[in-house]
């Protein structure tokens, strides 16, 4: 049996491999070639970045409802204003309760008939846990009673999206009225949005000269994402010079 020594190999075995030869270069050239690394870095994360907000919707709001069944007949909203330390209670000017939630951020409206309407999350996962935190408070803040939370309600989800300009393009409103005036709103001196209404989506679109588009009336989140789809198809279209409408 080998021992720890005669297990080592000996130098005549050893295959010595000769050391390598770099290439010397200057510092000029490892300053051009760092710059064009850094500068092929930079375009293709720029590149990576414009693709993911110009040809995909971003959801920044949902609006939702529920009702928090209870033992009481009503909830005392002055109560539960004492114990929130983020909520604000004015019967004189509002009848319900404005509830403030970190995470998830949402914004709750509480009403004495336990309805409420919660807005400012940006998914239905934050919009049930934001209902079950204000759920679990009640009954932290109220003992002996029985509160109970029915299922969420998506009402509207507002979005937003960008669509692919060159920087001295912009979007022919104008003509894009006159295509389809008979599903929009568009009236350039009081407002610069034209709202268009497709028939065949279920969403409702703002959209701006500067390619600025603003996604509404969704009941669900699929919806703004495909709907969103085949709008910004449509509206690449209607791309021209900024000097065309200018001199129009």
């Amino acid at each position: 049996m080998a021992t720890e020594w005669e297990a080592i190999p000996s130098e005549a075995s050893l295959h010595i491999v000769p050391p390598i030869k770099w290439k010397h270069t200057s510092k000029n050239n490892k300053t051009k070639n760092s710059q064009k690394v850094s500068c092929a870095h930079n375009l293709f994360a720029d590149i990576l970045e414009s693709s993911e907000h110009m040809n995909t919707a971003q959801v920044h709001n949902l609006v939702g409802t529920s009702r928090i069944q209870s033992s009481l007949e009503t909830i005392d909203l002055p109560a539960v204003s004492n114990l929130l330390p983020n909520s604000l209670c004015d019967k004189q000017k509002f009848a319900a309760i404005t509830i403030r939630l970190r995470e998830p951020t949402c914004t709750v409206l509480l009403f004495t008939s336990g309805k409420m309407l919660l807005t400012g999350c940006k998914s239905l996962l934050d919009c049930i846990l934001a209902s079950k935190i204000v759920t679990n408070l009640m009954r932290q803040g109220f003992p002996g009673n029985v509160f109970t939370l029915e299922p969420i309600k998506i009402q509207n989800i507002v979005g937003n999206a960008l669509v692919p300009l060159l920087a001295d393009e912009v979007l022919d409103l104008n003509r894009f009225y006159t295509d389809f005036n008979i599903f929009c709103t568009y009236q350039p001196n009081m407002f610069p949005g034209l709202i268009y209404r497709p028939t065949n989506l279920p969403i409702v679109l703002l959209i701006f000269f500067s390619g600025k588009v603003f996604i509404t009336g969704a009941k669900n989140i699929p919806d703004v994402y495909y709907g969103w789809n085949e709008m910004r198809k449509l509206l690449r279209t209607y791309n021209v010079q900024a000097t065309l409408t200018t001199n129009k």
